[in-house]
């Protein structure tokens, strides 16, 4: 645990300077988010906070950027619902904040907040990637 409360990161399992090719696909996809931060209490456990709802704008294998109406400070940890059109239970992530920043939603002020996943079920991220490969063909890659 560092002195900031923050859990230390975890060592990657990538070779160093190999990149995952599944985390260079992205996709912008309208998609309505559940998510909770996790809150550090005193004696260093975690709790999650009540349900928030944002929307997911962009998408890859690797992370997720969302529109939120609160700011999360980065390093701050979320567990997230996202529901993708390819199976009827929502994507259950954990991830980490990069960043967020300000933004706009239908002329509404809000954050973008991006994060990158830190827990995700294989599985489930192999079909995300590949529903993602396929809007990428079907729209063609910008």
């Amino acid at each position: 645990m560092r002195d900031d409360g923050r859990l230390p990161e975890a060592p990657s399992t990538r070779p160093t300077g190999l990149k995952d090719a599944r985390d260079d696909y992205r996709v912008r996809l309208p998609l309505p988010v559940k998510y909770r931060v996790g809150v550090r209490q005193q004696d260093g456990k975690y709790v999650l906070s009540p349900e928030f709802r944002g929307v997911g704008v962009d998408f890859s294998g690797g992370g997720a950027a969302f529109k939120i109406g609160k700011e999360i400070p980065a390093g701050f940890f979320v567990h997230a619902e996202i529901p993708f059109p390819f199976q009827q239970e929502p994507i259950m992530v954990v991830g980490e904040v990069l960043r967020t920043k300000p933004d706009l939603l239908r002329n509404q002020k809000v954050f973008l907040c991006v994060v990158r996943y830190l827990l995700i079920n294989p599985d489930a991220r192999d079909k995300m990637v590949g529903h993602i490969i396929g809007e990428v063909s079907r729209r063609g890659r910008n």
